[in-house]
């Protein structure tokens, strides 16, 4: 990955970066009695899961900063696409999950923190 941004600000590399994509159909369709497929593709969701390993506590509130944000539910992702283009998308973060080293003095690290990002684009906009 070239970079990840969250707004104007640079996101430590993940070491997980997954996109999956799905299209949202209409309520009519599904299968005719001929066994073909109808109905119209409304849009398409995009689900980036991420997972950071080995974060010191300033890398996970930068990330904290901007999916645990209570006064804007989207903010904007830059990212290197399945094409490897680089774009920008408004997204929007459920919550992260964290799994720590524990209380060590000597070893304040996030273990992995992860966390799913959501878009949609198609008729309806979002």
């Amino acid at each position: 990955m070239q970079r990840l941004l969250f707004g104007d600000t640079e996101i430590t590399t993940p070491t997980v970066f997954k996109i999956d994509k799905e299209k949202v159909m209409s309520d009519n369709a599904g299968l005719s009695s001929t066994c073909v497929f109808v109905g119209d593709v409304k849009g398409i969701i995009t689900t980036i899961h991420i997972e950071w390993a080995g974060l010191k506590p300033a890398e996970v509130k930068a990330i904290n900063d901007f999916i645990l944000n209570m006064d804007s539910l989207y903010f904007p992702v830059t990212y290197l696409n399945e094409e490897f283009e680089e774009i920008t998308v408004q997204m929007r973060a459920e919550g992260p999950a964290y799994e720590q080293w524990g209380w060590d003095p000597h070893r304040r690290l996030c273990k992995v923190l992860s966390v799913n990002l959501y878009s949609y684009s198609g008729a309806g906009g979002g």
